[in-house]
């Protein structure tokens, strides 16, 4: 097993344990940047899988533009790495911040970052960038880009960036079965706060069914998000972006990403590569309405396809709203919640004690759709979510997604077969 106390990220405190400096990047972990990293009131993340070709990166920025960071990750023999990329027709030479280490045979996985915020090419907005050029002699996974941005209204974040090489396939010798865990500590609060994180990993491949894990610890309680993985921007290249709620009295935040089978599915974990975690602490905006329901890695089998989800959603639109649905050959990330109903359902009784005033959520919103090699900005979700209480086995959901020309692209409704719904006051 790797030293799962080697690194801790810390916010608002000027003290690091383990043996790991203040400029490190990391192979078979990640570290500390080699580079300054801006402040801002936020970061968000987007990314193009590269392995069949060039992609095209589609980042939405919400604020002035402060700091982009752009990753991109690899397999190849030895020498066989490529520390250049194209972006928009411009050649990016990048820094080697991870690896090579070898995972299998002859082939190692590394990453690159470049700081290409001087190219001007990402502004506050949408944005659209196409990557080409990435030529390794095994696979050219993809590229990442990570911005840190300032809305101009809210209180500045605490941003910290921990990047580098660290493999994980569960079936290899030590240290390669697993990763290292990246934890934060923080002072406490008097009110709760959210953590806005931005992961990118490589290699998880999209030609089947290949179980992963990225568990998220707040105040001592994991969240599970099962099965997020599986070349959702593209081969073989994926970018998560979630939220959390982190309560004013807890002082700990630890991510990692695994190679398991935690849903019991049978089938045999992924290999994977992680290449960045990006995380923002920032305060909550004051609620006008109680109630937002969490959840992730939640399965259905329609017609021989497994869908897969991560959310955070609150009944008065507020943002963090995230949600992520990934079948095969498909994914749909909600870009903006339209409408929500938050109800409390008298013949559902939570137990243990219900959470939240609430159980059902019925919301609806526009967001990305991406099929293959297309991406369709015009899609829609209607959704209704019930926490019936733990451990979830009650859970239900009804989901329908429709591309831009009013098209169902997707219809589940029923239990959820393996997953949780948890519903919480804010």
């Amino acid at each position: 097993m790797k030293n799962k106390f080697l690194i801790a990220t810390i916010f608002g405190l000027s003290v690091t344990l383990g043996t790991t400096g203040a400029w490190a990047d990391g192979t078979e972990t990640l570290g500390p940047p080699s580079i300054a990293t801006a402040s801002g009131t936020g970061i968000v993340g987007a990314g193009a899988g590269l392995r069949d070709g060039p992609g095209m990166i589609d980042i939405d920025v919400p604020g002035a533009v402060q700091q982009v960071l752009l990753y991109w990750g690899c397999f190849a023999n030895p020498g066989g790495q490529d520390d250049t990329i194209t972006v928009d027709g411009s050649s990016v030479t990048g820094t080697l911040i991870g690896g090579p280490t070898t995972f299998f045979s002859s082939v190692q996985g590394a990453t690159f970052r470049a700081d290409i915020t001087g190219l001007g090419l990402v502004s506050e907005g949408f944005n659209s960038l196409l990557v080409d050029g990435l030529n390794c002699d095994f696979v050219s996974n993809g590229a990442g880009v990570l911005a840190i941005y300032d809305d101009g209204v809210s209180p500045a974040a605490e941003i910290q960036i921990r990047d580098g090489n660290d493999l994980a396939f569960i079936e290899f010798a030590p240290p390669l079965d697993t990763t290292v865990p990246q934890t934060i500590v923080f002072p406490v609060s008097t009110v709760d706060r959210t953590a806005d994180i931005v992961l990118f990993f490589h290699s998880v491949a999209d030609d089947r069914d290949r179980p992963s894990s990225v568990d998220i610890t707040v105040g001592g309680v994991t969240t599970s998000l099962n099965n997020l993985l599986g070349s959702n921007d593209g081969g073989e290249w994926d970018t998560v972006n979630i939220s959390v709620n982190v309560p004013a009295d807890a002082t700990m935040l630890t991510v990692q990403a695994l190679s398991i089978d935690r849903l019991g599915t049978g089938d045999l974990p992924a290999s994977l590569d992680w290449s960045a975690a990006g995380i923002a602490l920032r305060e909550d905006v004051p609620p006008t309405l109680d109630g937002r329901i969490t959840g992730g890695g939640s399965n259905f089998t329609i017609d021989g396809a497994r869908i897969t989800k991560g959310l955070q959603l609150h009944c008065d639109l507020r943002n963090p709203n995230n949600f992520q649905i990934n079948w095969k050959g498909h994914s749909f990330h909600l870009l903006n919640l339209t409408a929500a109903n938050c109800t409390e359902d008298p013949d559902i009784i939570q137990q243990p004690p219900a959470s939240s005033p609430f159980d059902t959520f019925n919301g609806s919103g526009t967001g990305r759709l991406k099929t293959g090699g297309t991406t369709d900005f015009d899609a829609t979700v209607d959704f209704i979510l019930v926490d019936a209480g733990e451990p979830g086995v009650d859970d239900t959901a009804r989901i329908e997604i429709k591309n831009g020309v009013g098209d169902v692209v997707l219809f589940v409704e029923g239990f959820l077969d393996k997953g949780n719904f948890q519903t919480h006051k804010d």
